[in-house]
């Protein structure tokens, strides 16, 4: 006798699936309780161990078979090839495309680069610096109406 934990390890599946599978026909035929613990008998075993190993019900697509649509699986490879395809050709384009954008943000970039340093000062002719005095005392070259 096993209780309804023990079968459960056994078959691999938990508690409460063994307890929906165990029917007031199993229960009152096939078991015991003892101490309020379920004992299953050998044979009550079986049964529940025969209710797991049925097929499980089936869908509404288990009757198609493979054979049925070979027509349609040629089509469909045919199909998935030409987007492949054309896959590869978008692919190549949005590569190419990003090297030219890659190009022209560089050509941005050293414009850029161009407007914002300084353009180096050319060398110009300076004159001696006058002191604030000379500057305002001093004489000042005024255009002469002769010349």
């Amino acid at each position: 006798m096993k209780t309804i934990k023990q079968l459960a390890d056994e078959i691999g599946v938990s508690k409460t699936a063994v307890r929906k599978r165990l029917t007031n026909e199993i229960k009152t035929k096939f078991a015991e309780t003892v101490c309020g613990v379920i004992h299953i008998l050998p044979e009550g075993e079986t049964l529940i161990k025969q209710s797991f190993r049925k097929a499980p019900p089936q869908t509404k697509f288990a009757d198609v078979s493979a054979n049925q649509f070979t027509h349609v699986s040629s089509d469909v490879s045919t199909l998935i090839s030409m987007l492949q395809q054309e896959l590869k050709t978008k692919n190549a384009e949005i590569e190419r495309l990003h090297k030219v954008i890659d190009q022209e943000q560089q050509l941005r970039l050293a414009e850029i680069k161009k407007v914002l340093l300084p353009v180096p000062a050319k060398s110009e002719v300076t004159m001696p610096s006058m002191g604030f005095f000379a500057r305002l005392f001093g004489k000042k070259n005024k255009p002469s109406l002769l010349s």
